[in-house]
Order: structure tokens, then sequence, then C-alpha cells
């Protein structure tokens, strides 16, 4: 289904550098003031249930598997998201906003671990639309250990371009609410997108140059969520703080196309439950006449 929302902005053209760059220096803590990197594992844009890596396709049903029990310990701490953008329904037919069943819902959320959830009520598709509470699988490992979620719309790209308006999607977070300092994300004139980097992203504090550095590396990625690297000629991110991964709160950055054009941005951490630690990003479309 798609509903649009009018919305204006813009991309860059910038390389990447190796993805193992990122991970060692984002791990030591230290300023990297290089290039941004290429992701090492990244969400395929088909609904955000699996990544693929650029070298290496992986599986769509174990993403975080791999990881060693230190990091996955590290990031079972961490409020985790799941961004799904293929929501399965049908526009075409009926009579004012869609919404996804309690049982459409759940199997959305629990799709992605083979295991099963539960949702509270359904969810009405369109933005501003209350949260609904649900439970499902906690961890890889163990489908069976369940946890609370909460279910909300947020809005992702058009296809033709983040400028020429956006649909809805459903941003699941781990607890029973998402954080206050991260409701930005839910403004009927941010879209979002995201990209995993690698397992080890995000374990230290990030600088606001490393945050402005993978934030690029978030637009210009073609392994994106919601690919965004085509919409404008994106060149340059600054951002005016960084980023612990404990907190999930947003931070403001500002990107810069290749013509001048600049878009606000609010830049979260992305602890991906079906995926690698990257990055979530919105993109604020509206724009003062």
């Amino acid at each position: 289904m798609t509903i649009t929302s009018s919305g204006r902005r813009a991309r860059s053209a910038m390389a990447l550098v190796a993805g193992a760059a990122l991970l060692s220096l984002t791990a030591c803590g230290t300023d990297t003031g290089g290039e941004a990197e290429e992701p090492s594992a990244a969400p395929a844009s088909d609904g955000g249930t699996q990544g693929q890596s650029p070298q290496e396709p992986t599986s769509s049903d174990g993403g975080g598997a791999g990881e060693d029990e230190s990091v996955t310990s590290a990031a079972g701490d961490r409020t985790r998201i799941m961004l799904r953008t293929e929501l399965g329904v049908d526009g075409s037919t009926g009579e004012g906003p869609l919404a996804l069943a309690d049982d459409e819902l759940a199997a959305l959320l629990a799709e992605s671990f083979g295991g099963d959830a539960e949702c509270d009520d359904e969810l009405m598709l369109e933005p501003g639309a209350d949260a609904v509470d649900c439970v499902g699988p906690a961890n890889w490992d163990d489908p069976a250990e369940q946890q609370d979620w909460v279910a909300n719309v947020v809005l992702v790209p058009q296809e033709s371009g983040f400028q020429n308006g956006s649909r809805v999607a459903v941003l699941f977070s781990t607890g029973s609410a998402l954080p206050e300092a991260a409701s930005s994300l839910l403004d009927e004139d941010v879209t979002v997108t995201g990209v995993g980097f690698g397992s080890a992203f995000g374990m230290e504090p990030l600088s606001a140059e490393q945050v402005a550095e993978s934030t690029l590396g978030t637009l210009t990625s073609e392994f994106a969520y919601v690919p965004v690297d085509q919409m404008a000629d994106w060149s340059e991110v600054t951002c005016e703080e960084g980023l612990d991964f404990t907190v999930f709160e947003t931070v403001d950055c500002e990107a810069t196309t290749a013509d001048g054009t600049t878009w606000d941005l609010v830049v979260a951490p992305g602890t991906y439950a079906d995926n690698d630690q990257g990055l979530l990003v919105g993109i604020e479309t509206a724009r003062e006449g």
C-alpha cells in the first residue's frame, strides 16, 4: 500500500571506504576523519528482513546469528529495532485508511525470527497512528524466549524519490514504547531509511565526525532498507553530536548535495534485531518556503 505525503530532499555519489576500517576505528572509539565506509553487512531493500553483504549474500533468516557471544550480549541491552517496509496490504479496494490486523502485525514481527508473536490490536496504516503493543521473540538462538515490542507507523521514501512523497512502513522497537528522545522519527515530514554496518559497529560511542561519516555511508548505500543513493547527489554530512548506542535517541545532522542543497536529518542508533548494527536515518522533507 502507498500513502503519499508531500515532501522534498536529496543524494551523493560519494564512494564508501572498506567496512573493516570503520569497525576497527569505531571499536577503539577514535575519530575517523576519513570517507564513509562500505557496510560489511547491509539490509536488503525488500522489507527489512535480512541484510546482504556487498560481497556475499546472506540468508534471510539469520543475520544476527553469526555474532559472537559478547557482541550479542552487549546488543541485547540496547533498544533493538526492526524496519519493515513491505507490509503485504493492497490499497486498491475499500475506503478510509488501511490497517494491519493484529495477527498480520504479529506475523511481520515474528517472520524474521522463525518464532511466534502476538499483538494487542490492529495497527492503522496512517501517519500519527497509535502505537500497538506486541510480544515477540527476544533473540535468534531461542525464538521461544519472549519480550515486549511496540509497533509504530513511520514513513519511508517513495521509489521515485523522497522529494516526491512517502509511503507507510512499520518500525518495531523493543520495550513498551518508542523512547521520547527518538520521537522525531515518527514525524509526518520525516522519511526514514537505514543500513547495517557490522556487529561491532557502535560497540563504543561514536563521535560527531564518525556519525557524520556513517550517515553519509547510509545515504549513499545501495544496500539500505530503502536506498536513497540515486535520489540525490549526496556529498557531505555534518552532525551536531555523537551517538551512544546504549541510549536510543536522535541527533541532528545536515546533509549537503553537490549542487549545494541542504537537508536536515535526524539520526538514531540502528541496533537491528534482524541484521547488524548500523544507523536509522530520517530525512526531513518539509522545507521553508
